[in-house]
This record gives structure tokens, C-alpha cells and sequence, in this order.
């Protein structure tokens, strides 16, 4: 906003020096972006706070100075409208206009242009607004020096009564300047006749009823109507005038009539104009008489001032607040404060302005030295040092996806992550769902990265979840009950455009699912948590969108606790990722952060643990983890380990060392080499005793997976 030297000391007695003015708006939140002179005077650019719509006027703007100073405002000279009758039916039909007036004016012929006289035009001149036809001008004056929007009507052009009601649709309007008629929204607040729409509700007036300079009738608008409702037809329209800016801040109800009581002055003294009868008025504001307590030791501590009761009533009397008699010490909020002040910290904010904040004694306020941080805490710590030393970083990802979502992943009715918890009022249909998995947006920050030419990368989130309650859709009406329940979790995802590498180790980038396997072995071994993976069953609600021979559920103590895999190749060709492959992982977060028992330091025996081999043929449909578990059952205490060397596929009844095996056949046999490692204490087991149970170890695996299929090789 600019405002010029000359025209603000017309309403308070402020310093004449730019230098030191400048420096007392800065201290009062007024920000001076710019200083220059205009060739008559000194003009400041002002950037304004952007929920105080009073600051933009030369009132507002000496209020706020005022409460510093102490000096007192002068007004400018208005005509008294008196209420009554209106000399125009008048028809409000909705809440969102709270005060609505309408003065009807005349004139005899017309006279020359530029007739508001010089002072108001000086008031134009400081903004750069070009003077034109004098009710044109008359109104910018009252809304740059009251912060009171108007608006001029051409009496003539209107077709019975002037109705204030919100826009049906397909209704269709013609803002002033447009070249073409455009649609209005919906629910658009308007102002309107019989037959048309005269103007668009503290945005803009239209073509159809505008005055010219042939206009001898005029209908004089002021009003009051709801922010929300311009914010969201200004948005809508694209169209940003100094009206709109204004309203949409929350403009003042009490002030409707002393605007329109300033252009009806200008119009009658300077421009031959006279008002036809009384002013109508319609709307449905109400004042709320909203009053705010203070406590004066309280404000005194949080300032670190030793003002009296009576100073502070003082100084928030020179920004309107009126004292309200009592036991206590309460003021009460003016009508255009009522937007932005609701609790007594407001008030706070006042006393330290008038004070003036560099002359607020500087105090550090009393701390404690804090608190330990949690074991909950703690925990976490330790998960995201290990990820951090794999090379992880930490994004952060939306609570919200759109409908497409579903498609993207290969959701389709009935499964159990198709429903979800719907927002009703998304203004952009990207945020139209909570969601309730974060496989998708894992996979949209891989598809960014991609499009981006990242094509290796490692991310991690800690997040929550939502999904449906139970009979959330019956009991709507039963707002004490949850629509929802939440998972905490975190989630991890990779991706490289090299192939997993499995069992390389001079892979360059370890990015695979074999790679996460890693991942949550590393955190179980840091955390004490006995992790372990297990096939995932089709029946996992990710199991849709994860590779089915590259997936594994985490469990702990037998309970699935999380997933990891490689991402389907179709839900990876939906999200139009081409070279990267991307792999995912997420672990409930009550678990990592729940108590484990960490591994203690035990002392290497002095003598080696003594190993044997032995391989089985496995056919598809029994997995290693089966002969692991029956190996580990039958052998003795003292075996300590038994894990997984080599596997290599061939046909079935092929020759291992001759025939390979070919990616299509439906005959297929794993042969698995299995280390089984033993107890050696200081040397007393011997080879014939090692070979003994190596031998109840094999035929335990036959007579009990034989049958199935399983035969040492």
C-alpha cells in the first residue's frame, strides 16, 4: 500500500521527518518497503500483515501509529446519513452479507470532470490511481482513507428491487473490464436485480450497471459482507482489486455507513450530487460485544514492564478498546478488530506495540534445563542411525492422495485398502483421501526422482496411517466416536537402475530387496528385537503391489509386523517408471520403539567352531526357511547356526553340473547348500561325534520333508 507524508499527517498529528516516521511504522509491524517522492510529497510503500484488513487505509494506518504517539485522530469530514425508509427495495437472502446499505443520490446536469476537490485527489495521486468520473473517485477516496469499500450504481440500468443473494449455477456474469461474459461459481455471494447480475460481492462491480459520465441517478452502495466468501469468489475469478484485498481481510460492519457518508460528502460538495431520501438497510450482523480479561501482573511478567491497570486501559483505549466496567480489569474488542483478536495474548500484542518493541527490556525468560530425552526417544535415535549409515534420508510426505491412487497401485473394490477415510471439502482433488498405505507416495518420490534424473537413492519416513473404523459409515451422527484408527509406522524405499545384485560383493549400489533384508537385520541386531522374515501370504493388503517371488513378511515372536519387497512391475510401469527399479520396506513403529534386549559382548572360544555341509534338493513350494527350522529342531544344543551358502536351480532330473536351468520351466528344483556350524569349546568335540548328528540332521529332514519332495543331494 502507499500512502503519502502529506495526506496521513491529515489524520494524525505524526513526525514530519520521513527518516524517523519510517523507523516508528517499522517498530509498529508497519513495514517500509520504499521511500520516494512523488513530486509533491513524501510517499511510503508499506507491506501490510496479512490478517489486519483495517491497516489498509490511512485510519487504520494512524490508529496504529496512534497507539504509540497518544495524540489523537482526526476524522474525515462525513455527511450524516440518517436510516429509514429505503428510496430502493432492498432483499438480503443470505448470512453471508452482514450489512448492506443503499443511498440514493441525483443531479441536475453534469459538470466538469475531476470535481472532488484537490485534497481527495491528492488521496488518489499518492496511490497512482488515475482520477475518472467523480463517484468513481469519491469511492476510492472513502476506501483508501476509511478502509470502507463503496460502489456506484447507475440507478437507471437497475430493474426492480437490488437483491443480495448467493449465485445458482450456470449463472453467468460481466465484471467490469472483462470482454466477455464469465461463469460464476456457484454459491458466488452477488449483488443482483430482476435481471441481471449488477456486481460481484466485494470483488467487483459489472459493465451493465456502472455509471458514466451521462449518469444522473445514482444508487450509493456500502456494505459489509462475509471474508470467506470474497477470499473464495476472488480466488475463483482470478480477479484482485483493492476492494477485494480489503474485504477478504474482514472489514469493519460498524464503519458501512461512515464510508458511504464520505462519498456522499465529497459528491455533495464538490460534484453537484444530493441525496434523495433516507438510506436502507439491510443484513444479518449483529455486534457480539466481544470482551477480553487481562491480568495485570500477568501482562507486566510477560513484558517484563511495571505498567499500571490504568496505563494499560489507557493505551488499549488509543487502539479502540473500550473499558468494560467490573471487578476485573476487561476491554472490549471493536468492531474492526473482531476477525483477528479473540484472546487476551492479543492484547498482549497491543501493550507491546504501544510500549514500542525496541524499548521492551530485554529478558531472557526463566528455563529449565529440560528434561532427558525418552527411551521411546532413544529408540528412535538408534533406528535412524542405522539408516542413516546405509545412507538414508529423511523425507516427508502428505496425509492425503487422490482417487487415483487406488488405480495406480491395483486396488479394486473389496480389497481391503480400497476403502478409505474421504474428505469432504478438498479443495484440490490430489488431497481428497487420508491415506491408509504409503506404498503410493514412497512411489510417487521415486517417480520425481526419476523425472529428475536421480536414479539411485535410499529415503525413509516416520508417519502414520488412517483406515475406516468399524461401522464408521452407520454412526456418522455419533461425533464422540472416531471415524478412524491410525498405524504408526515407518517406511523405507529404494531404488536404482541397476539390477539387485543378490549375492555380489562388488556391487556398486545396494538397492534390492536383498538389501533391505540387511536393512532389518541390521536394526534387530541394534535394537534386540528378534526380527525374522517369512513368506508374505497373498492376503496381505500389500501383497498386490509387491513382486511375488521378491517379497517377505517381518515378523516378530511369529506376528507380522511389517514388509518388505520389490514393487510390482506393473504397479511400477502404472507410475511410468522406466529405469529405476524401486524396492520397499515398512515396519510398524510401535515395535522399534518398543524394549528390546540388545546383544552383549561375549568372548570368542579360543578354539573354532567346527563345520559341515550338506545339500537337498527342494522343489518349488517348500521354502528354505522350512528345512532350515527342521535342521535347527533335530540337531543339539550346541548347533549353533545353520544358513544358507549357495542355491542353484536346475531342471528336475537334470544334471546340476551340466544342465541349467531355464527361466520358463514349470519343473524346477532348487539344490540348496546349507552350513551347519558347531560348538567346539575348547576342543572337545570330535569329527566322528560332528558326523553322527550331521547324520540325525539329514534324516530328520527326510522323514519329515522326504515325503514331500526334499532329498539330500
Amino acid at each position: 500500500m502507499r500512502i503519502a507524508l502529506d495526506v496521513l499527517r491529515r489524520h494524525i498529528d505524526a513526525p514530519e521527518d520521513p527518516v524517523q516516521l519510517r523507523r516508528l511504522m517499522d517498530e509498529q509491524g508497519l513495514e517500509v518497503k520504499r521511500v520516494e517522492h512523488d513530486g509533491t510529497g513524501t510517499v511510503f510503500t508499506l507491506e501490510l500483515l496479512a490478517n489486519r484488513g483495517d491497516h489498509h487505509c490511512y485510519d487504520g494506518v494512524a490508529r496504529e501509529l496512534d497507539g504509540r504517539l497518544g495524540v489523537g485522530l482526526t476524522a474525515p469530514e462525513t455527511a450524516k446519513l440518517q436510516l429509514g425508509e429505503p428510496p430502493w427495495e432492498l432483499r438480503c437472502e443470505t448470512e453471508l452479507c452482514l450489512r448492506y446499505t443503499a443511498t440514493l443520490m441525483t443531479r441536475k446536469k453534469r459538470k466538469k470532470k475531476g470535481t472532488v476537490g484537490a485534497d481527495a485527489l491528492r488521496v488518489l495521486e499518492g496511490a497512482q490511481i488515475h482520477s475518472l468520473e467523480a463517484p468513481i473517485d469519491a469511492s476510492n477516496v472513502a476506501n483508501l482513507e476509511l478502509g470502507q469499500p463503496t460502489h456506484a450504481f447507475d440507478a437507471d440500468t437497475i430493474v426492480g428491487p437490488v437483491t443480495i443473494r448467493e449465485s445458482v449455477a450456470g449463472e453467468q456474469a460481466l465484471p467490469l473490464f472483462a470482454e466477455s461474459r464469465v461463469e460464476l461459481p456457484e454459491g458466488t455471494l452477488v449483488i443482483a436485480d430482476d435481471e441481471k447480475i449488477l456486481a460481484i460481492a466485494g470483488v467487483i462491480g459489472c459493465e451493465e450497471s456502472k455509471t458514466t459520465e451521462a449518469t444522473t441517478r445514482l444508487l450509493l452502495e456500502s456494505a459489509c459482507f462475509d471474508p470467506v466468501a470474497v477470499r473464495k469468489a476472488s480466488r475463483a475469478l482470478s480477479i484482485h482489486t483493492d476492494s477485494s484485498a480489503r474485504f477478504e481481510r474482514g472489514s469493519d460492519p460498524d464503519r458501512v455507513l461512515t464510508g458511504a457518508g464520505r462519498v456522499a460528502h465529497l459528491l455533495e460538495t464538490h460534484a453537484g450530487w444530493r441525496r434523495e431520501g433516507l438510506t436502507g438497510s439491510v443484513g444479518s450482523f449483529t455486534d457480539p460485544a466481544r470482551v477480553i480479561e487481562i491480568d495485570v501482573a500477568e501482562v507486566n511478567a510477560f513484558l517484563a514492564t511495571d505498567l499500571t491497570e490504568a496505563q494499560m486501559i489507557e493505551r488499549l483505549g488509543r487502539y479502540g478498546f473500550a473499558t468494560v466496567s467490573g471487578a476485573t480489569t476487561s476491554v472490549r474488542v471493536p468492531t474492526w478488530r473482531l476477525w483477528d483478536v479473540h484472546y487476551p495474548a492479543d492484547l498482549y500484542e497491543e501493550l507491546a506495540k504501544s510500549v514500542g518493541y525496541d524499548t521492551t527490556p530485554i529478558e531472557l525468560p526463566q528455563a529449565d534445563l529440560g528434561a532427558q530425552p525418552s527411551a521411546e526417544e532413544e529408540r528412535r535415535d538408534r533406528v535412524e542411525e542405522v539408516l542413516l549409515g546405509y545412507g538414508f534420508h529423511e523425507v516427508f510426505t502428505d496425509g492425503f492422495y487422490g482417487r487415483r491412487a487406488r488405480e495406480l497401485l491395483g486396488l479394486v473394490e473389496g480389497h481391503p485398502l480400497f476403502e478409505h477415510i474421504e474428505t469432504t471439502n478438498a479443495m484440490d482433488r490430489a488431497y481428497s483421501l487420508l491415506k491408509n498405505n504409503c506404498l503410493h507416495q514412497a512411489m510417487e518420490a521415486v517417480a520425481i526422482n526419476e523425472r529428475r534424473r536421480t536414479l539411485h537413492g535410499k529415503m525413509f519416513e516416520w508417519t502414520r496411517t488412517f483406515h475406516p473404523a468399524p461401522g464408521a459409515d452407520s454412526d456418522r451422527a455419533d461425533r464422540t466416536r472416531s471415524p478412524c484408527s491410525e498405524r504408526q509406522l515407518l517406511w523405507l524405499a529404494t531404488f536404482s537402475a541397476e539390477p539387485p545384485t543378490q549375492w555380489s560383493p562388488t556391487a556398486r549400489v545396494q538397492t534390492g530387496a536383498w538389501f533391505l533384508k540387511g536393512v532389518v537385520e541390521e536394526l534387530a541386531v541394534e535394537l534386540g528385537l528378534p526380527l525374522e522374515l517369512s513368506e508374505c501370504p497373498e492376503e496381505h493388503p500389500l501383497a498386490i503391489a509387491l513382486h511375488p517371488g521378491r517379497r517377505a513378511l517381518v515378523t516378530l515372536q511369529g506376528q507380522p509386523v511389517g514388509v518388505l519387497g520389490e514393487v510390482h512391475p506393473a504397479v511400477v510401469r502404472r507410475y511410468k517408471i522406466k529405469v529405476v527399479r524401486p524396492c520397499y520396506l515398512e515396519i510398524d513403529r510401535e515395535v522399534l520403539v518398543s524394549e528390546g534386549r540388545r546383544p552383549t559382548y561375549q568372548e570368542p572360544p579360543t578354539s573354532q567352531p567346527i563345520a559341515r555341509s550338506v545339500a537337498f534338493a527342494i522343489p518349488d513350494g517348500i521354502t528354505v526357511a522350512t528345512v532350515v527350522d527342521c535342521m535347527s529342531s533335530a540337531g543339539p544344543d550346541w548347533l549353533q547356526r545353520v544358513w544358507v551358502v549357495d542355491v542353484f536351480v536346475m531342471e528336475e532330473g537334470g544334471d546340476p553340473s551340466t544342465d541349467r536351468a531355464s527361466p520358463t520351466s514349470s519343473d524346477l528344483v532348487r539344490s540348496v547348500t546349507f552350513e551347519l556350524t558347531y560348538a567346539n569349546p575348547e576342543n572337545r568335540r570330535s569329527a566322528d561325534e560332528v558326523n553322527l548328528v550331521t547324520e540325525t540332521v539329514v534324516r530328520a529332514v527326510h522323514d519329515q520333508l522326504g515325503g514331500q519332495g526334499v532329498q539330500q543331494r
